[in-house]
């Protein structure tokens, strides 16, 4: 990235409260080193905020998918109806695309949601030109205890984890079908045809119960009266309506302050040796 797009990103993550999510990210844009003209998918769009990124900063046609109507109805209204962008409601393991579509997908937080991730795997692989680059994210079996005390102990005394159903004790599994030792994401990977370039670990570092603290603090800003000010302080895809605002007293800032300072322990740490909240893979067509 140019120093221009590097400063308009900082922007753009300036209301990013899960540094995990924001070095995800980072991480994950510098893996596709996107370049003009490219054609990427946003396999597994959710909300859209990698579609976001993918039209302010880059030169470059979109496509956004997702299995869930209402989240890529959400999409649409967060995202700014942009020639360069279009939207679909997909299974990832049947995508609408024709063999060799696109230049770059990436595909964060999606594998460990599918019953059949290895056809997954293959409908990525039939999509992605040859030469082209998958930049994929899952959570890690191997997290920090930190991050997950609760599961992580009852996994230790054999109790396996709480039900992925339950949204507070969930943590982790919350949702998940399953997560992935590092060996086990690669192994899938390579067999759907995949060269892996790069495999690393993300967040090692973080304070206790971080599942717990980012879901009280969505709760709080979508659920209760707060000032708009903090409001748009803490929903990331009003970055445009918070950067430069520091009007009254703002907890969510306070508290950012001293997750970031915990976060940049994280800097520079390489490989997958380490726990991690998630393993980020760069890989080849």
């Amino acid at each position: 990235m140019t120093g221009e797009q590097r400063s308009l990103l900082d922007r753009i993550l300036t209301n990013v409260g899960d540094l995990g999510f924001r070095r995800r990210i980072v991480t994950l844009l510098s893996y596709l080193d996107v370049q003009p003209g490219d054609t990427v998918l946003d396999c597994g769009c959710g909300e859209g905020f990698y579609t976001l990124i993918f039209s302010e900063l880059f030169d470059c046609r979109v496509h956004a998918l997702d299995y869930s109507r209402g989240l890529v109805s959400r999409a649409k209204g967060w995202v700014s109806q942009k020639e360069r962008v279009r939207f679909h409601i997909g299974d990832v393991v049947a995508l609408p695309f024709p063999d060799e579509t696109f230049d770059r997908i990436v595909c964060t937080e999606v594998l460990e949601h599918i019953p059949d991730d290895a056809k997954a795997v293959s409908e990525l692989h039939r999509v992605l030109k040859r030469g082209g680059t998958l930049a994929v994210t899952v959570p890690n079996h191997n997290y920090p205890f930190l991050w997950d005390p609760l599961n992580k102990i009852r996994e230790g005394l054999g109790l396996g984890h709480f039900s992925s159903e339950n949204e507070w004790f969930g943590g982790l599994w919350h949702m998940h079908i399953r997560l992935y030792y590092p060996h086990e994401i690669r192994a899938l990977l390579e067999r759907g045809g995949f060269t892996v370039e790069k495999a690393q670990g993300l967040t090692h570092y973080c304070l206790p119960f971080t599942q717990i603290v980012l879901q009280l603090g969505k709760k709080f800003y979508t659920r209760l009266p707060v000032p708009r000010y903090v409001y748009s302080s803490m929903e990331k895809f009003e970055w445009q309506n918070a950067v430069g605002r520091r009007r009254g007293f703002n907890p969510f800032q306070w508290g950012l302050s001293v997750f970031r300072a915990v976060d940049r322990l994280n800097d520079g740490l390489d490989g997958v040796e380490k726990s991690s909240m998630c393993v980020a893979l760069k890989l080849r067509k």
